[in-house]
């Protein structure tokens, strides 16, 4: 099986890091700052190496996302992209920690509500925000069980 996991490069992933953290609450956060070895390689001085992001992943509702430092200096536009985190709505736990962290995302006041997250036309729950970076992410919560009836089967 083939996992994909979201991987941003940032312009500040150590400072990114502290605010998923606050905001998203971000657990098992994990950061590899460039070492002076490398410096040099990433086009980065000696003395801001160590505050520079050579990789780092974090968890948000149990999903894996990983973050380094835009070393190549483009523009990071995220237009177009979305981390979407999805649950179960049958599943009862699930749903109380998605309200919990849609909770403390909304009353933050440091991203912007695209869309709240609440009831849908297809039967789940769905909302979305961009966070300070230009990161888009959706909270998307629909009935496990009802899957193969919606999306049909493929052959």
């Amino acid at each position: 099986m083939t996992t994909v996991h979201p991987y941003l490069a940032l312009n500040n992933t150590k400072k990114a890091l502290d605010y998923y953290k606050e905001v998203l609450a971000a657990t098992n956060i994990h950061r590899i700052p460039v070492s002076e070895e490398q410096a040099e390689q990433f086009g980065v001085p000696v003395e801001k190496a160590s505050e520079m992001t050579m990789h780092s992943q974090f968890d948000v509702l149990g999903t894996t996302i990983m973050a380094a430092d835009n070393f190549r200096g483009d523009h990071l536009s995220y237009t177009g992209v979305s981390i979407l985190l999805e649950l179960n709505s049958e599943d009862e736990k699930a749903m109380t920690e998605a309200k919990i962290f849609w909770n403390l995302v909304a009353n933050s006041g440091r991203v912007t509500i695209n869309l709240p997250f609440e009831e849908q036309f297809w039967g789940g729950a769905m909302g979305d925000f961009t966070d300070e970076f230009g990161v888009q992410w959706m909270l998307h919560a629909q009935p496990y069980s009802q899957l193969s009836q919606t999306l049909g089967t493929a052959e």
